[in-house]
């Protein structure tokens, strides 16, 4: 599959799995990167559990963009974004809403449209990075059809984490997908493991630096000194 076309860099976020912070995380970063001038934009290609009357991740990420993506001149019903009522994995929420199968293909697309106007296009996907999107691709294909110039996988700092943290990026190098850097949202529970999850990420799996973020609104989360040290070893990457 081709690489995204455009002038844009491109972040992916993703995560170990569901409900762990990507959207916080990925608002905090979008207002961190969206200086004036800087024509930066947050997508969520796939959302579940879209009903009237709730804020949606997308919506979210759209308020902190500085500019918005051009509908499609052609739009068809099997383009993204794609949205569904159920709470589900994609594959499901769209089979059982008799919706056309979520094609990585139109993803891209989607994502193209934007790179073609803009400086920086966050891309956070839905679910974790091994979540399937249809019954033959995962959000990992979905990353890797991007060809991102960051990877961001987000991890919540609490027990267990360790071992999701490491499966994920043994199995995204098999695709293969470059982690980038990890982001540790703190839990609303800490537990004995809370802040003690980093190091050893950082001991055992130095290739992608760790940045442990605390409790926060996103607008204090974006000058905390965790995104700041962020921004200063992969904004090259970003154009900034």
């Amino acid at each position: 599959m081709d690489r995204v076309e455009g002038r844009a860099r491109v972040m992916v976020v993703t995560g170990t799995g569901t409900e762990i912070g990507k959207t916080h995380a990925s608002e905090a970063l979008l207002r961190a990167v969206a200086m004036p001038g800087r024509r930066v934009a947050g997508l969520k290609p796939v959302e579940t559990g879209v009903v009237p009357g709730v804020l949606t991740d997308a919506a979210r990420l759209a308020a902190v963009s500085t500019f918005h993506v051009k509908p499609s001149a052609h739009p068809t019903p099997d383009a993204a974004p794609y949205t569904f009522a159920q709470p589900i994995s994609p594959h499901l929420a769209a089979r059982e809403a008799g919706a056309p199968a979520i094609r990585v293909e139109a993803i891209r697309d989607y994502v193209a449209r934007a790179a073609a106007d803009g400086d920086v296009i966050l891309v956070e996907l839905a679910g974790g990075l091994f979540s399937p999107i249809s019954d033959t691709a995962f959000n990992a294909d979905v990353a890797a059809c991007l060809a991102p110039d960051v990877t961001v996988l987000v991890a919540p700092d609490r027990l267990g984490v360790l071992h999701d943290v490491f499966g994920t990026v043994r199995a995204a190098s098999t695709v293969p997908l470059r982690i980038d850097a990890i982001l540790l949202s703190a839990p609303e529970s800490p537990d004995a493991s809370t802040g003690r999850n980093g190091p050893e990420i950082r001991r055992l799996a130095p290739q992608a630096p760790v940045f442990e973020l605390p409790r926060a609104a996103p607008q204090t989360l974006a000058n905390d000194p965790a995104i700041r040290a962020f921004l200063r070893e992969l904004g090259p990457r970003l154009g900034l």
